[in-house]
């Protein structure tokens, strides 16, 4: 019974050895994977940073200046969340954004990031409606003719290829000009 009782001691020391060989270990690779992330964010902001308002969409650059700060930061955090992939944050940012200032000159920017962030997500349907609801909504916006676009895309990625094909025509005849409309011709070769 002696020997026994040593025996399991003797096994529990060493499952506690291993446990906190492991323990270290993984706590090792995510101090690593910490600075990853850190050195990402940070190159990221770099290149955003560089891009410069040059060759940011002119639009957007000018509409950024006449929201609030806090409005701003609501909407720059909500892009950041985007451009790092997390897609669930961003659409909660830019939905608060648009509770926040649902009349700002970004609000349909706003609407289109909402977007792509269900579009990366695979929520196709989503994607669509919040495409949709841009396109009604602001009829005089710049992301009309790619709102299109992905509404496109969407349907023929899905196989509804009839609908994608109404979209193309449709980027074609009221955006003749557009690069979208470009891209459209291209699609229906």
């Amino acid at each position: 019974m002696d020997s026994m009782l040593e025996h399991q001691s003797t096994e529990i020391a060493h499952l506690r050895i291993d446990f906190y060989t492991k323990s270290n270990e993984l706590s090792d690779k995510i101090e690593m994977l910490n600075t990853r992330m850190s050195d990402a964010e940070l190159q990221m902001t770099r290149i955003l940073e560089n891009l410069g308002p040059r060759q940011r969409a002119p639009a957007d650059s000018e509409d950024i200046a006449k929201i609030s700060p806090e409005a701003r930061l609501l909407y720059e955090s909500a892009y950041l969340n985007y451009v790092k992939g997390n897609y669930t944050d961003a659409i909660s940012g830019f939905q608060s954004y648009l509770r926040v200032s649902p009349d700002s000159p970004l609000s349909d920017n706003a609407l289109y990031w909402i977007g792509e962030s269900y579009t990366a997500m695979g929520k196709n349907q989503d994607a669509v409606n919040v495409f949709r609801e841009l396109i009604n909504k602001y009829p005089e916006s710049n992301k009309r003719p790619t709102a299109l676009y992905k509404i496109a895309i969407i349907y023929e990625e899905t196989g509804d290829t009839k609908t994608a094909k109404s979209y193309y025509n449709q980027i074609i005849n009221d955006f003749p000009n557009s690069p979208e409309a470009t891209l459209a011709r291209d699609k229906l070769k």
